[in-house]
């Protein structure tokens, strides 16, 4: 068996991919496998794949809102808008030919590697079959018919209230969902609000958690307490109305005729099925919520919820990635505490209104304050008692956002911590796992695969300040190194021989990954290639303002804020540890001809060539070290 599978270990279609056969060994051997034996809900058990599949799917079910009508009125005339879609050849080619062979095939069976590799004659085909389809506003049953595979959130794994659906749809109806995903959020785009982060091209988790914890920093700098309160939907995807969803399209946004005909059709009678180790539930009819996993649901969705920011208080901020919702502002007197109350009744009240509820136990509430505040200062020891309705909303000291665990004091140790020892069991369960991979490059491409790409999450929000806990962390990945070497006598005691290796295998030392994370966000946000935008007391340097450092030039950054010391706890190191203040000192280290270069692949390049070649091999502190620019 391990024989067969070292020799299948790579992706023939790509070679830096590992094979679907090698990651269903990794499974089977490890005990996290996908679905337990016995799953039960309340006090119903089921162990047998065909009774487990129809459980989840009455559970599945059973989370639907009320059925819809469907009766909206589309108008065709052209007084409304022009919402033809053209399904040229070209374009359907040009999706088909870049289709990613190892996503799940759908109902109908049909494997990616057939689409992408007759892509020409395919896409002739095609290009009528949509055409025909969303001109007569009739899309085939087939293609409404999802394979649902129950995926595990949190909690315990024999519940199958612990899990959420997915679905798998014909490969061939996500080609036409992609153009007209794109064509409705053309139109649509320029009325989103700016704070979703969910779903949308060159927005990420990195994206809102980087703005939003540069707002909380600025507080805490200024010794204010800022009160964030965590929104929890209940079943948001699933239980979204389709008469609302298409009124908020056609009154909102303007869409009418073709277009909202075809979104009707794609959301109005569709089925389900739950699958479970191969076997197949009966079908039952999806009567709310857009589909996780399609191309367009997602979308859907995020238009659904953009209203969602219209009736808040002044100074109240909000951040969205999806339904992840978080609302917050700054605390100076009993007003702004009464002011948060009214926008938590305000979201209570969009939710009703909408046919969404909020899970109010799982709601929170994070204050963000200094660890020691002045004594003369009360209101940073005020509690106040949040409330969403008859529910008291609990105070928490961290609460996870889009993964990251965030605390009071913006002290990111606890989520070093957590990722260190996750990612020291994935190393253990793949040294046990993969015993039989004895080659280098095998090894490496599975430590980047499944342990190093733990630290790949939001790194710029959550590097740790501590050069204690960095060394933690880069003591995993000289283990990890050894492993791939397959040496265990070689000594790290300096830095040197180390990097001599990291340089051989082409991984990158943890601190200098962690620099090249943020320059390189740095960089497209400097450049207009991010979403972001460079704060207000971050200003070029000109020649009427002194900067602490020997570059002094036109692409230098200059901080009008300085990190406040008073009441920052040593750990933390408060606003010196904020990412766009850490990283513009960072940023004036580099040389001005890496830092004028424009084009991102090019800086990219530029950039890894220039940690190898003047940090790594003199055994830097890395570029985030304590300088005479006032770094630490």
């Amino acid at each position: 068996m391990s024989e067969k599978l070292s020799t299948n270990f790579e992706d023939v279609d790509d070679p830096n991919l590992i094979t679907k056969k090698f990651w269903s060994y990794v499974k089977a051997t490890s005990s996290n496998t996908r679905i337990p034996e016995l799953v039960h809900r309340g006090n119903v058990y089921k162990n047998t794949p065909a009774d487990q599949s129809n459980l989840f799917n009455t559970f599945f079910y059973q989370q639907f809102s009320e059925p819809s009508n469907y009766d909206i009125t589309i108008e065709y005339s052209p007084a409304y808008g022009n919402f033809e879609i053209n399904f040229s050849t070209n374009r359907i080619e040009g999706i088909l030919s870049k289709l990613n062979v190892n996503k799940a095939i759908g109902p109908d069976k049909i494997h990616g590697k057939i689409l992408k590799n007759c892509a020409a004659p395919i896409s002739i085909a095609l290009s009528i079959l949509f055409s025909k389809s969303y001109n007569s506003g009739y899309i085939p049953s087939e293609w409404k018919y999802a394979l649902i595979v129950p995926v595990h959130k949190k909690g315990s794994k024999s519940d199958v209230e612990n899990y959420r659906p997915i679905s798998l749809t014909s490969l061939v109806v996500k080609v036409m969902e992609r153009i007209v995903r794109d064509e409705l959020m053309f139109k649509c785009n320029h009325l989103l609000d700016p704070r979703q982060h969910g779903f949308l091209p060159g927005k990420s988790c990195s994206t809102q958690l980087v703005e939003y914890c540069d707002s909380l920093s600025l507080s805490l700098n200024k010794n204010i307490r800022a009160d964030a309160v965590y929104f929890d939907f209940a079943k948001a995807f699933d239980s979204v109305n389709h008469d609302l969803i298409l009124s908020k399209l056609k009154t909102m946004y303007g869409i009418n005729g073709k277009l909202l005909r075809f979104i009707k059709s794609y959301l109005s009678d569709r089925t389900q099925s739950v699958v479970v180790n191969g076997s197949v539930s009966s079908s039952l009819p999806v009567i709310s919520g857009v589909p996780q996993g399609s191309i367009i649901g997602p979308s859907l969705f995020v238009l659904f919820l953009n209203d969602i920011t219209s009736g808040l208080s002044e100074c109240t901020e909000i951040m969205m990635y999806a339904d992840d919702t978080k609302i917050w502002r700054e605390m100076h007197c009993e007003a702004d505490f009464k002011a948060l109350q009214s926008d938590i009744d305000y979201l209570l009240d969009w939710a009703i209104r909408n046919k969404m509820k909020f899970h109010p136990s799982k709601c929170k509430v994070l204050s963000i304050c200094s660890s020691k505040p002045p004594l003369i200062d009360i209101l940073p020891c005020v509690q106040f008692f949040y409330s969403m309705g008859d529910f008291l909303i609990d105070y928490v000291d961290s609460e996870k956002d889009l993964g990251i665990l965030m605390n009071s004091t913006l002290n990111f140790t606890e989520q070093a911590d957590y990722l260190y020892n996750k990612a020291n069991q994935k190393f253990g369960m793949l040294k046990r796992t993969c015993h039989f991979v004895s080659d280098p490059k095998k090894r490496r491409a599975l430590y980047l695969t499944l342990v190093r790409s733990l630290f790949e999450h939001c790194p710029s929000v959550w590097r740790p300040a501590s050069n204690t806990m960095v060394e933690k962390l880069e003591s995993l990945q000289k283990r990890a190194i050894k492993w791939i070497n397959d040496d265990y006598r070689v000594s790290y005691s300096n830095d040197s021989m180390y990097y001599v290796h990291c340089k051989h295998l082409n991984i990158l030392p943890i601190r200098f990954r962690f620099d090249y994370h943020d320059i390189k966000l740095l960089h497209s946000i400097i450049y207009n290639f991010s979403c972001i935008r460079l704060p207000d007391y971050l200003k070029f340097f000109s020649g009427s303002t002194r900067l602490r450092s020997t570059h002094q030039d036109s692409l230098s950054l200059v901080s009008s804020i300085t990190p406040r010391g008073s009441y920052e706890s040593s750990s933390s190191r408060g606003f010196s540890n904020n990412y766009f203040y850490r990283s513009h000192l960072i940023w004036n280290k580099l040389p001005f001809s890496l830092r004028e270069t424009i084009r991102p692949g090019k800086f990219k390049n530029d950039l890894i060539n220039y940690i190898w070649k003047e940090l790594v091999p003199i055994g830097n502190a890395s570029l985030c070290g304590s300088d005479s620019d006032g770094s630490e």
